[in-house]
């Protein structure tokens, strides 16, 4: 196994629990190690620091720690797969659906596995992850017990990284197109295959759960519904008149098909439409409007839509926001919500903060990790 020699700053760092460093904190290598082999950091001193991926084309982070110093290589993906899995099993309703892997919050940097009861889909986000998608698949079937392991790298999120989107592909198994979910005591079809980052929101999980106390009796917009996830959760807590757009016309037959799945089609119409159209077509207001705006590209784009959010929103009614960094800045989401409120005059109040589920775990100084942020606001 090769060494990592890094600077006394970022081997204090590591101890102080970061897991992303930068090239320049490289001090010297013993050699160039191969994508996905693992290296021993060590401070200059020679004391192991514990274990890292090394990609020094990464437009991001060089290293990204794997392990504790008293980690071994061997056996460490099964290990973290193993660990993962009993953490679902205490902290999810129904692990069964769930993410099983988060990225560096499972000691897996680079990973991202979701979890449709025997089928699951993975993403990989660093050079050192693709190197590893046959032992991930083996460590998935053999540790999860996996009937089936289809590969989704066709996501936006792998741009953004500066590596190659790839068509999806089954790693393993027959998995199915279509594959239901059972959630908070909805259930959903989702399209594995070509649906929206691996088929469905897991990591909304918080705003489903806490739309029960905004939805009773009140007319509902979604115009970004994608399958349903949010606006069904509405309908099922008493919702008396639902209206929600997809810009795909996939997703919004979808999300048709998990209305009446649940019961919901004499309230609910869904139709297709994209985002700001819906926004600025639309003129009337309603009492809850469920804003998701993962098409703004820009701290502009993203004020824009929550301005457009304002407009439909009743006197004394309910935004349910959520925000994404990128495109937003750390710690901007609150401020610029604050700056679309004073553009548009309407006083609002914050009713809940929400945010990432816990099968999304992060580590607590890793900036960047919690890329979600919502709130639900009351809008005067």
């Amino acid at each position: 196994m090769f060494n990592t020699y890094l600077s006394r700053e970022a081997a204090q760092k590591l101890r102080h629990g970061a897991f992303w460093l930068r090239r320049e904190d490289i001090l010297s290598m013993d050699g160039t190690p191969n994508a996905g082999e693992p290296v021993q950091l060590r401070d200059e001193d020679g004391q192991v620091l514990g274990l890292g991926d090394v990609d020094l084309e990464s437009s991001s982070y060089a290293i990204r720690r794997l392990g504790l110093p008293e980690e071994a290589a061997e056996g460490l993906i099964p290990r973290h797969v193993r660990h993962a899995l009993e953490r679902r099993a205490h902290l999810v309703d129904d692990p069964r659906f769930c993410r099983l892997v988060n990225d560096d919050g499972d000691g897996l940097p680079g990973l991202i596995v979701d979890r449709y009861d025997t089928h699951f889909v993975i993403q990989t986000l660093t050079r050192a992850m693709d190197a590893r998608i046959e032992e991930l698949t083996r460590a998935i079937v053999e540790v999860a017990g996996a009937g089936s392991v289809l590969l989704r790298n066709d996501s936006h999120r792998r741009r953004q990284m500066g590596l190659a989107p790839q068509r999806p592909h089954v790693l393993y198994g027959t998995p199915p197109r279509w594959c239901r979910v059972l959630e908070l005591g909805a259930r959903f079809t989702v399209d594995l295959t070509y649906g929206l980052n691996t088929g469905y929101h897991y990591d909304h999980r918080e705003l489903r759960r806490f739309i029960a106390r905004l939805a009773r009796d009140a007319r509902v917009l979604d115009p970004c519904c994608n399958v349903g996830g949010l606006f069904i959760h509405a309908g099922l807590h008493g919702a008396r008149q639902l209206l929600a757009f997809d810009g795909d016309a996939d997703a919004a037959d979808l999300a048709r098909e998990n209305a009446e799945a649940n019961g919901l089609l004499g309230r609910v119409r869904v139709e297709t439409g994209s985002t700001l159209a819906v926004l600025k077509g639309q003129t009337d207001t309603f009492d809850l409007v469920l804003l998701d705006t993962r098409e703004a590209d820009s701290s502009e784009g993203f004020i824009e839509f929550v301005r457009l959010g304002l407009r439909r929103t009743r006197h004394g009614g309910r935004l349910l926001l959520t925000g994404y960094h990128p495109p937003l800045a750390l710690g901007a989401f609150e401020e610029l919500v604050a700056e679309a409120c004073e553009r548009e005059q309407r006083v609002a109040f914050r009713l809940a903060r929400l945010g990432l589920p816990p099968d999304h775990p992060s580590p607590v100084n890793t900036p960047g990790a919690d890329y979600l942020d919502a709130v639900a606001l009351e809008v005067n």
